[in-house]
């Protein structure tokens, strides 16, 4: 609470905002929700390259949930790598208080330069594609890929020469339904999600595809619209069969 409202102080943040004397102050809470609340289950964990890779997953849900889950997922089943970093649009990064504190907790902010930085470091680095799309839609359609936008993360996939690596998350519609939206445009919101007072304990499945490689494509591929349109609808198209056979497969949302 004192974070998202600004008035802890921290004594050292990295190069991107996050505090990690605060995450390790969460990490109890973090395990309890993650193994105990969510029962989080993790499939494919072996796929990630060693090096850099773009992470694209489905948004779900009307709360943000899913960037810190899918985050310590990858800390948990792939320790030996460098630490992921999820990327998250301004509406959300300057958000009052919601923004503050995933920033805080390692969350930041979406733009080229910000993940070329994080890849050169040798990262993975998570996106949403869907953007606040994602986390928009109403219950009834759960699970239903809205548009990967321009591509701009193929684009950066070409850019940098690093794998695109496509993640199906089952979970988080159920955990943070979208009920409602209110008017939020004084909070700089579109609008406001009405949703469940606490998260509820739905069981997150989590499965890691294999990765689409880019390197052996031209080194201008960024710039041909076509290629960036045809991997961008392929990633979408592999996260979005993910999908829906692990639903098929689950035999029950809380238990």
């Amino acid at each position: 609470m004192r974070t998202a409202l600004g008035t802890a102080g921290a004594s050292h943040l990295d190069d991107y905002g996050k505090d990690p004397a605060l995450e390790r102050e969460l990490a109890p809470l973090a395990s309890f929700f993650y193994d105990r609340y969510w029962r989080v289950q993790v499939e494919g964990a072996s796929l990630l390259p060693h090096g850099p890779s773009i992470i694209v997953a489905n948004h779900s849900g009307a709360m943000p949930y899913d960037g810190p889950v899918l985050h310590a997922a990858i800390g948990r089943e792939r320790p030996e790598l460098p630490e992921a970093r999820w990327l998250i649009e301004d509406q959300l990064f300057y958000a009052p208080f919601l923004g503050t504190l995933l920033n805080r907790i390692g969350a930041v902010r979406a733009n080229p330069e910000n993940a070329l930085r994080l890849l050169g470091e040798g990262r993975p680095v998570i996106v949403f594609p869907e953007g606040l799309q994602g986390i928009s839609k109403p219950f009834s359609e759960r699970y239903r890929l809205m548009r990967f936008g321009r591509g701009g993360f193929v684009k950066l996939a070409l850019r940098a020469r690093v794998p695109i690596v496509p993640v199906a998350i089952v979970g988080a519609e159920e955990t943070s339904p979208l009920i409602a939206r209110l008017p939020a445009k004084f909070l700089g919101l579109p609008w406001f999600p009405v949703t469940s007072p606490i998260p509820l304990p739905a069981r997150w499945r989590i499965r890691i595809g294999e990765p689409l490689q880019v390197d052996e494509l031209s080194p201008d591929g960024h710039e041909d619209l076509l290629l960036v349109n045809r991997l961008n609808e392929r990633t979408r198209e592999t996260i979005q069969g993910m999908l829906e056979s692990m639903l098929k497969a689950r035999d029950g949302v809380f238990v």
